[in-house]
């Protein structure tokens, strides 16, 4: 690893100590357990990388590790949508079926890479159509929200918002080192944890913030709240 890569690493570590510590003291991990969980594993996998490069700065580990990253992005996204839906009838049926539709879609875009690939084929193929899936999921979330006007915890709302840039971001990046070639990778590789450290320091801050005052009488909240009770 490159000095500035090791930098990026230690402030990645950092900032996600910093929204773990958040979310345990302002007592939100209840918000969403799999994005505490996901938050853990990133810092595990931050922890191996950056102290002990001769063993897991390797491709194969860089592919775990995102398979593990990718795993937890959908159970996010999953449990978000339990979370918001589960009081409304309508938009919870509609939202079981985009989820449906996301999870088929995506496995069967899955289907043509074969399951002897090389980790450049895993690269290049599978992590974006799984990125993809992951953002279609997320709009998909974030439309439902609007067109029933579901009231979305704060929190809530600051993963839905920030995912999808860093998704698109990442998705573009593998997509030009696909059309560029090997000569666009170190490009790729200094972006990309750059883009990740803007995410996790966005979530360190909305760990920590103040929770807006709800415009509307404290027995409606709690009916229309789920994550609290």
């Amino acid at each position: 690893m490159t000095p500035d890569q090791i930098l990026v690493a230690h402030i990645v570590r950092a900032l996600c100590l910093i929204a773990v510590v958040g979310l345990v003291a302002r007592r939100r991990a209840h918000l969403c357990w799999s994005f505490l969980a996901y938050l853990v594993v990133v810092l595990s996998y931050n922890t191996l990388v950056t102290f002990w490069p001769d063993q897991f700065f390797k491709a194969w580990f860089w592919i775990l590790g995102h398979g593990i990253f990718d795993a937890l992005r959908m159970a996010i996204a999953f449990e978000l949508a339990y979370r918001t839906f589960q009081a409304f009838p309508a938009a919870n049926a509609t939202a079981r079926r985009l989820l449906f539709g996301v999870l088929v879609a995506t496995s069967l875009a899955l289907v043509g890479i074969p399951g002897t690939a090389s980790s450049s084929v895993v690269l290049l193929e599978w992590q974006p159509r799984v990125l993809t899936g992951t953002i279609w999921l997320i709009n998909g979330l974030a439309i439902l929200i609007t067109w029933y006007r579901v009231p979305v915890h704060a929190y809530h709302k600051a993963l839905l918002l920030a995912f999808v840039p860093y998704l698109l971001i990442f998705t573009t990046l593998l997509s030009l080192i696909k059309q560029w070639g090997s000569s666009f990778f170190p490009y790729a590789q200094a972006l990309e944890p750059i883009a990740f450290m803007v995410l996790v320091g966005f979530w360190a801050w909305s760990s920590w913030r103040d929770e807006p005052q709800p415009q509307a009488s404290p027995a409606l909240v709690r009916r229309l709240q789920p994550w609290r009770a």
